[in-house]
């Protein structure tokens, strides 16, 4: 903010069109919260450009509603058909974590239908907010199909989010986009890495620590391994997240349902 005030457009714009993808990611991240016609101007231009990297589309696509301007400009994109395919996963999940519930529900609602177990279309998220779960039924689905990746309260695997206060932190909304479509945003810090090295391996995971000289990745199912910076060529975040996509097919609507009311019933105590 304090950038475009002192009339450093002609910067960031830089930063957005160098040859420097993690710089200009950075960029998009610090432009989320600006909320400014210059900002979202920024936001919109990048998300937009079908020329640019789908990673920072999707990033720049994601923050354009990190403002309440901004959360206007994702609707009326959304309405006028502007924010295409997968993009609009990452849109929605932009203002996923609003207070306006209006904005949530509008959102969630230019979302194709997920498949479902069978093959099946899943209700749309609008529809499955108004069914009534069970928490006590949802944390056996937990146990069943999250608990290899992810904790609660110290059980379960530590590879994925914590998610023992997840209730507290995202709305059902989001809580259901980011099981139906998890690529729409990756947490902070739990970002895919694929590395490839020099005897012609390649492993894809997350980096839990990196140093000059060691790396240590994290795998599903909690699995940690050890390498050296020596034997690496070269490492490329992941457009796809981690998380695999289609985990609802194993489950029934009612299942989704009781899983996410579980997961809501996480609260920060």
């Amino acid at each position: 903010r304090q950038l475009l005030k002192q009339g450093g457009g002609k910067q960031v714009w830089e930063i957005l069109n160098g040859t420097k993808p993690e710089a200009a990611i950075n960029m998009v991240s610090a432009l989320r919260l600006v909320g400014t016609k210059e900002s979202l101007e920024m936001l919109k231009t990048t998300a937009l450009d079908e020329k640019r990297p789908t990673l920072l589309r999707k990033e720049a696509t994601r923050a354009i509603g990190g403002s309440s301007d901004g959360e206007e400009m994702i609707l009326s994109l959304l309405r006028s058909g502007q924010i295409k395919n997968e993009y609009k996963t990452a849109a929605v999940q932009g203002v996923s974590t609003t207070w306006r519930k209006k904005v949530r529900t509008e959102a969630a609602s230019y979302l194709d239908g997920a498949k479902g177990a069978e093959g099946k279309k899943l209700p749309a998220i609008p529809e499955l907010l108004a069914m009534t779960g069970d928490a006590g039924r949802g944390l056996t689905v937990f146990k069943t199909n999250c608990s290899i990746c992810h904790q609660i309260n110290s059980e379960g695997m530590d590879f994925g989010p914590k998610l023992s206060e997840i209730g507290s932190k995202l709305p059902k909304e989001g809580q259901y986009l980011s099981i139906l479509y998890p690529d729409a945003g990756v947490s902070f810090g739990y970002e895919g890495f694929e590395v490839k090295f020099k005897d012609g391996s390649t492993v894809s995971g997350i980096i839990s620590s990196k140093t000059e000289t060691d790396l240590q990745m994290k795998f599903p199912g909690g699995v940690v391994s050890d390498y050296k910076m020596s034997d690496v060529v070269s490492m490329k975040q992941m457009d796809a997240s981690m998380m695999p996509a289609g985990l609802q097919e194993n489950m029934s609507t009612q299942e989704l349902v009781d899983l996410v009311d579980y997961l809501s019933s996480l609260k920060k105590k």
